[in-house]
C-alpha cells in the first residue's frame, strides 16, 4: 500500500532546468570561460559538491568548492526571482494527494537553501513536512541514498513510496531504493531511456490518487 509520494523538485515542480544552465553560463563568464556543450554534458546530473569540483579541476581555478557553490546559488536565486514559474497542475495535484491522506516530501539534489527559496516563493511549505536535499547524503542520484533517507524521515518503508521524477538518474535512484516511480520525462530526453520507471506520463495532470493506488 502506497503511503507517501516523494517529489523531485527541478523539472517536476518547477521549470528550472534552463535557468540552471543560464546560471552556469554567468558563473563561467565571470571567469572569462566560455560555456560549452562538452562541459554541459559533464556537469548535468552532478550534485553541487561534485559539480563544484569539476569546475575547479577543469579550469584550474584557485577557489574552494564552498565559494563556487555559494556564488552559484546567489546567481540562481536572483534569476529565480525574475523568471521561475511553478509547473502547471502542481498545486491541484498536491491538494488531491493531501486530501487523500498521502504523506508528501521533496527529495531534490538542489541545495537546501534553493529548495527552501522555491517553497517560500510559491507558498508550498504547507504541503511538505519533510524536505531532503542532496546535501543530506554522501552519494547523490542515481544512488538510492536520498530516497532511502527521505523514506526514513517519513517513517514509511521504501516499498510504501511513489517517487515522481523527470530525469534518468532520478528514476534510477528511486528504483534502486525499492520505490515505485512515475516519470514525467524532460522533453529534451528520449522517453526510451525512462523504461525503468513504473509508468511514464507526459505531465502532472495525468497523476492522481487513483493512479498511485494502482501500484498496490
Amino acid at each position: 500500500m502506497i503511503k507517501a509520494v516523494i517529489f523531485d523538485m527541478d523539472g517536476v515542480m518547477i521549470d528550472s532546468e534552463p535557468l540552471w544552465e543560464k546560471t552556469e553560463r554567468i558563473l563561467l563568464a565571470r571567469r572569462d570561460i566560455e560555456y560549452s556543450p562538452t562541459y554541459r554534458d559533464q556537469i548535468v546530473g552532478l550534485n553541487q559538491n561534485d559539480s563544484g569540483k569539476l569546475l575547479i579541476n577543469t579550469f584550474e581555478l584557485e577557489e574552494t568548492v564552498e565559494d563556487i557553490i555559494s556564488e552559484r546559488v546567489e546567481i540562481l536565486t536572483a534569476i529565480y526571482e525574475e523568471e521561475l514559474e511553478v509547473v502547471l497542475d502542481l498545486i491541484p495535484l498536491l491538494d488531491n494527494l493531501r486530501d487523500s491522506k498521502f504523506k508528501l516530501a521533496v527529495a531534490s539534489s538542489s541545495p537546501l537553501r534553493v529548495i527552501n527559496f522555491v517553497l517560500d516563493m510559491f507558498s508550498l511549505q504547507e504541503y511538505f513536512p519533510v524536505v531532503v536535499s542532496g546535501e543530506c547524503t554522501e552519494n547523490g542520484k542515481p544512488h538510492p541514498d536520498i530516497y532511502l533517507h527521505t523514506a526514513s524521515r517519513l517513517e514509511v518503508k521504501p516499498t510504501e513510496c511513489a517517487a515522481i521524477e523527470d530525469s534518468i538518474n532520478g528514476v534510477k535512484s528511486a528504483k534502486a531504493a525499492g520505490m515505485y516511480c512515475i516519470a514525467v520525462p524532460d522533453k529534451r530526453l528520449s522517453q526510451m531511456e525512462f523504461q525503468n520507471a513504473d509508468i511514464i506520463v507526459p505531465n502532472l495532470n495525468r497523476i492522481s490518487p487513483d493512479l498511485i493506488n494502482s501500484f498496490e
